[in-house]
Formats: C-alpha cells, structure tokens, sequence
C-alpha cells in the first residue's frame, strides 16, 4: 500500500475505534434515561439493543485493530519510514467500576426484613434507581476513556474484552434494577414513570419524521415520472 493510503486508512480506522466507543457508550445513555424515568418496559427494550450494540462492537473492533496493527507496523519500520512513532509500552489500565447487580441494590437500600412504611419504601427505591442510573454513567465514562487510550495505544487495553466485560456490567446493573424495581413493584414504577422523559426518544421520532417525509417526496417523484 502507498504510503499516503495507508496514513488516510489508518485516520479512518483510528476514527472507527473512537465511532465504536462513542456508539457503545450512547446505548448505555439510552438505558440510563429509561430506567430514571422508571420505564420498566423501554429499559428491557434498551438492554436488548445494547446487547446487540455489544456483540457488534467486539467484532468490529477485532476486525479493526487487526489491520490497525498491520498499518502502524508498516508506517513506523525502516529508517525514517512513516510519520508514527512507535508508542512506548505503559499500564494504562484504568480500575473499571464494580459490579452492580440485584442482590447489590437489595443488600445497600433493603427494603425486606423489619416492617418498612411506605415512605421508606420508596426512599429506598429511589435509591436503587439513583444508585444504578450513576453507575452508568461511570460506564459511560469508563467505555469513552479507555477506547480513547485504545486509540492512541493499540496494546493499552483489549478493546473486544473491555466491550464484553462492559456488557457484563451493564446488563447486571440494567437487569438488577428491572428486578429490584421495575418487576418487583410495579405500581410504584408507573406512578413515578413520566417525569424525565428519555431525550433519545425525542430524537428518534424526530428521524423517524425526517426518514418518512424523504420517503414520501421520492414516492412522489416516481409517482409523477411514472405517470
């Protein structure tokens, strides 16, 4: 490969690394915004879509840093070859957040055991929920940080590892509010869903509108021809 090819398709895959990160970390927001606003249904929704997010993410970051290797060993060999220095090896590991599950949520805010007034109750469900929505968000940081690290460092960290095992922690943190929560009290769930209505879903329709108004012009164009 020429060398000014092989510089512009490494910009496009290290801008593919950073696309993947930033996809994986807005489905975690996805679920984030359902489960504040106590949508028991959106969230397990969101969940099966972060899965799938995830399951893409490991393949195509496999696929990505395999040629990513290929192209920096060819643009930093031979003597004055190539405009990337050789990265320097260095733990850039960062502690990723502890897992948060079910029995987590159930062991940090009880609400089982002594007889609870409902005031408690929901003192204690709304701490779960809290506690589960900020966890997320740590996720969201911690997927952002190291893809970025992964970027400029293709041996810092695994990045179809670290996308598996936030996988792990996000369905447990996801799957022990529907638990803990969602399914455990439902009357509750949808006395308090509404009050922060997702913004992702505003922005779909808002696609949504844009796809079928485009849709609707080009049906009219054939329409038109075709007559």
């Amino acid at each position: 490969m020429h060398k000014l090819a092989a510089e512009l398709r490494h910009r496009e895959l290290t801008q593919e690394i950073y696309n993947i990160g930033d996809e994986v970390a807005e489905y975690i927001e996805h679920l984030q915004e359902a489960i504040r606003d106590y949508d028991g249904e959106l969230t397990t929704d969101c969940l099966a879509e972060f899965e799938e997010i995830i399951s893409d993410a490991r393949v195509d970051a496999r696929r990505i840093i395999g040629e990513l290797i290929g192209l920096r060993q060819a643009l930093t060999s031979g003597v004055r070859a190539g405009i990337l220095s050789a990265a320097a090896p260095e733990d850039l590991r960062l502690p990723e957040p502890e897992l948060l599950d079910g029995p987590g949520l159930n062991e940090l805010h009880p609400t089982e055991g002594a007889p609870i007034s409902m005031t408690d109750m929901a003192a204690a469900l709304n701490d779960r929920t809290e506690l589960v929505t900020e966890h997320l968000g740590e996720l969201v940081e911690f997927v952002l940080e190291q893809t970025d690290k992964v970027a400029r460092d293709l041996g810092a960290v695994s990045l179809p590892h670290l996308y598996a095992r936030t996988g792990v922690l996000v369905g447990a943190a996801a799957q022990g509010w529907l638990e803990s929560v969602a399914f455990a009290h439902p009357a509750f769930t949808r006395s308090m869903r509404g009050n922060n209505p997702p913004q992702f879903l505003a922005e779909r329709a808002r696609i949504d509108a844009v796809v079928a108004r485009v849709a609707a012009k080009k049906a009219a164009r054939n329409r038109n021809f075709a007559s």
